[in-house]
């Protein structure tokens, strides 16, 4: 006759207890206790600057006013965006930056100082969609907030 050892319902339970322990320990966030101190010099130099950043701070007197964008296509033709903005504050010298996302053939900005007016206009392809960002800067270096005009369909507008 064979001798196996058979645990006792309590053994058998604690068992058990102590596996799903060990269980949710490995799969258990780190603590911040538990992570490496933040090195005194870095810490120390944070103090010593604070507010700097490398990009300039949105001024609450100068953002965009109005930021539309519209597809349009010649029979046959190839497809084209065209995106107009306004704005309001700053000090010119205004710098409009427009970008296109994925991307766009032989884009033109034009732009008014006086108005405070841009243009911004790009070949597309007609089975893309397109997504165009636009901040301003002035001759202060103060930005807008960047704004976005997303799933703009290249193609009748």
């Amino acid at each position: 006759m064979s001798r196996t050892k058979v645990l006792a319902p309590t053994a058998l339970w604690a068992a058990v207890v102590l596996a799903l322990v060990a269980m949710a320990g490995l799969f258990a966030p780190r603590s911040h206790a538990s992570a490496p101190a933040a090195p005194v010099a870095h810490t120390a130099q944070t103090a010593a600057t604070p507010g700097t950043t490398t990009r300039a701070a949105a001024a609450p007197d100068f953002d965009i006013e109005s930021f539309t964008c519209s597809a349009n296509r010649t029979q046959g033709g190839p497809g084209q965006i065209t995106c107009k903005a306004k704005w309001f504050g700053g000090e010119p010298n205004f710098d409009p930056t427009f970008q296109a996302d994925p991307g766009g053939s032989n884009p033109v900005t034009n732009s008014s100082n006086s108005a405070r007016t841009a243009t911004f206009t790009f070949g597309c392809l007609r089975s893309r969609e397109y997504t165009v960002t636009l901040f301003i800067s002035d001759r202060n270096g103060s930005k807008t907030q960047t704004k976005t005009v997303p799933y703009i369909p290249c193609g009748n507008s």
